[in-house]
């Protein structure tokens, strides 16, 4: 009596008469190749797309240390706006774990930390001025309180934005493309910010704080009251600045000889600079930014 077979997912029971059925049936089964290969063609573009929907890092090529950002737009109430006209807010990432730029009215920093795509910005610090510019506190204000509730961040080759904690665009930033960096020799260079600690401050109003680093090996400018002169060695990105002399007036406006004071003391800790286009930064042996000056215009 013949056995009837029915195929059961890749396993074959057997439906016969007792006396004939003694053993059960072994059937060796080959695979087709053609529909596997099939299969794996269909299935492979769907891995793959799941694979590219994931969040991607931000590109090894990109070096966020040491670039520059101009803010686009930002995100206020649920709505976007532009960046005033006119007022410019910068972001830099320094080589010291901080960024700095301009909030549009005073100069700015902030500690921050990123890995892959999450990002973590401190309390920001800033010089104190007021600007009188329509929106131009305002919009300062906000901009600082928006960084810090950064969460992830985007970059490309020319755009870099910021998401909060949901995932929402806060900021938006388009790439600075500096010009060719000054020459640290023959430079007049300006002082605007000088760091202490968590602290930022601008040069007081109505004094200017200049440096130019002659090819003598000497330095020389106006520490805000007194012309100073010291001397000074560079080997690469480091420097070194010898004790400062300096004329002997005094200045009664208030708060002037204390700014000369701590700016001499910092000029002899730099013991590294970075020029970015017309920005020199001098540094302590930590790296972390001390006097930063633009070129005198």
């Amino acid at each position: 009596m013949g056995a009837n077979f029915v195929e059961v997912k890749g396993f074959f029971n057997t439906s016969c008469t007792p006396p004939v059925c003694m053993e059960p049936v072994k059937k060796t089964r080959k695979t087709p190749i053609i529909p596997v290969l099939v299969g794996l063609m269909i299935l492979i573009p769907f891995l793959v797309a799941a694979g590219c929907t994931e969040k991607q890092p931000v590109p090894s090529d990109l070096r966020l240390n040491g670039t520059r950002w101009a803010l686009a737009d930002y995100v206020f109430e649920g709505t976007s706006r532009q960046a005033l006209n006119g007022s410019t807010v910068t972001l830099e990432f320094s080589d010291d774990g901080r960024i700095t730029g301009s909030a549009g009215c005073n100069h700015y920093f902030a500690g921050y930390g990123i890995k892959g795509t999450a990002i973590t910005i401190g309390q920001a610090g800033s010089t104190e001025m007021y600007c009188a510019a329509a929106g131009v506190m305002d919009q300062e204000s906000l901009y600082l309180a928006l960084l810090q509730k950064a969460a992830s961040v985007t970059a490309g080759n020319d755009r870099l934005s910021f998401a909060d904690a949901k995932g929402t665009a806060i900021l938006s930033f388009t790439r600075i493309i500096p010009p060719a960096p000054e020459p640290l020799v023959g430079t007049n260079w300006t002082l605007d910010s000088v760091y202490s600690g968590d602290a930022v401050s601008s040069v007081i109003a109505g004094t200017t704080i200049t440096t130019v680093f002659g090819g003598d090996g000497s330095v020389t400018g106006s520490a805000g009251c007194n012309q100073y002169f010291a001397s000074y060695n560079v080997t690469g990105p480091s420097i070194s600045i010898g004790p400062a002399g300096s004329t002997k007036m005094y200045c009664t406006s208030p708060g002037v000889m204390q700014q000369e004071s701590t700016y001499l003391a910092s000029l002899s800790r730099a013991a590294a600079f970075t020029i970015t286009g017309n920005r020199l930064n001098l540094a302590d042996a930590n790296g972390t930014t001390l006097l930063s000056f633009t070129k005198a215009s």
